[in-house]
C-alpha cells in the first residue's frame, strides 16, 4: 500500500480490481492543513480515463506488476508478440495498449514488457531509440546553415535534422517528443 501523497507519475494502482497508470499528480494544501492529492489515470486494459481526488493520509494499492526483458517478434494486425529472453515465454499485447508508439518497435529488439497475473498489459518504451535514415534531401551547401531538413526513417517516420544527416546513417530519435536527438557514430 501507498500513501496517496507517495504517488507518481508512471506508478500502475490496482484500483476496484482495475490496473490504472498515472498520468497526473496534482497536490493542494499546504503543511499545516491537510493535502489533497488529484489522480489523473488511465485504466491499462480498456484506455478509458478515471481521475479521483484522495486526502494525503488515503492508502492506494499498487498494482503487482513484474517488469519482463523480452523480445519483440511480431505482429498478426491484432496484436504484438514478445518472447521472454529468460523462460522464452510468449506475451501478447493487443495493438491498442501500443498505440501509436508501435513505429519505434523493431523485430528482435529487446523492450521491457509490464506482465500482471501472467498477462502482458503494456511495453516500456526505452527513453532513445535508433533508426536509419532511408531518405533524405541533399544538404543546403551553405557552411554553417542551422535550418533543419525533413529526413526518412526506417520505420516511415519523417523527422527535422540537421542539414548533415545523410541516407545511410543512423539517428537517435527520442520515443516520447518523436525529435532527432542526434546521430550515432558507428
Amino acid at each position: 500500500m501507498k500513501q496517496a501523497v507517495d504517488v507518481r507519475v508512471g506508478n500502475l494502482l490496482l484500483i476496484d480490481g482495475k490496473i490504472y497508470k498515472v498520468e497526473a499528480v496534482e497536490m493542494k494544501g499546504s503543511a499545516k492543513v491537510h493535502k489533497t492529492v488529484f489522480l489523473k489515470m488511465k485504466d491499462i486494459i480498456d484506455g478509458k480515463d478515471f481521475e479521483h481526488t484522495y486526502q494525503q493520509d488515503d492508502k492506494i494499492e499498487e498494482a503487482d506488476v513484474r517488469h519482463r526483458k523480452a523480445d519483440y517478434s511480431y505482429h498478426d494486425g491484432t496484436s504484438y508478440y514478445f518472447i521472454d529472453e529468460e523462460n522464452f515465454e510468449n506475451y501478447e499485447v493487443p495493438s491498442g495498449m501500443i498505440g501509436d508508439k508501435s513505429k519505434f518497435l523493431k523485430e528482435n529488439e529487446k523492450y521491457q514488457v509490464e506482465v500482471y497475473e501472467g498477462r502482458a498489459i503494456d511495453v516500456v518504451f526505452p527513453p532513445r531509440i535508433k533508426l536509419q535514415v532511408t531518405t533524405s534531401p541533399p544538404g543546403i551547401k551553405q557552411g554553417d546553415s542551422t535550418t533543419d531538413k525533413e529526413v526518412t526513417l526506417e520505420n516511415g517516420m519523417t523527422v527535422n535534422a540537421p542539414q548533415f544527416i545523410e541516407e545511410g546513417d543512423t539517428v537517435e530519435i527520442d520515443t516520447e517528443t518523436e525529435k532527432y536527438i542526434d546521430r550515432v557514430q558507428e
